[in-house]
């Protein structure tokens, strides 16, 4: 079915269709990214980095607020990239022995 035209013999304009979301900020597309190749890599076992891996994504979130979010006080900024940092460590830790385990049992990709 066609659109009826408008009173002047014009076309009608399209529905208005709804704005792109807004781009993901970088450091969450690359913890997408990881999230990705730690689950081609190690299949079931991912599930033991899963608690810190969305850890180290609420931190994001907080720190890069999607849209107009407030940003925290620069002190608690601070505060924040610490336990970041720190969660991003003992993530690293998890994930090298995940992955030993992974490469021993033959689970995942190698």
């Amino acid at each position: 079915m066609r659109p009826f035209p408008t009173r002047d013999g014009r076309a009608p304009s399209p529905a208005p269709t709804q704005p792109p979301a807004p781009p993901k900020p970088k450091a969450l597309a690359l913890l997408d990214l990881l999230e990705r190749q730690v689950g081609a890599e190690l299949g079931t076992l991912r599930e033991g980095a899963q608690p810190l891996l969305d850890e180290v994504r609420q931190g994001l979130v907080v720190l890069e607020p999607p849209g107009d979010g407030m940003l925290p006080s620069p002190q608690e900024q601070e505060k924040l990239r610490a336990k970041l940092s720190a969660t991003l460590e003992e993530a690293e830790d998890v994930l090298e022995a995940l992955q030993l385990a992974a490469r021993a049992s033959g689970q995942g990709s190698s």
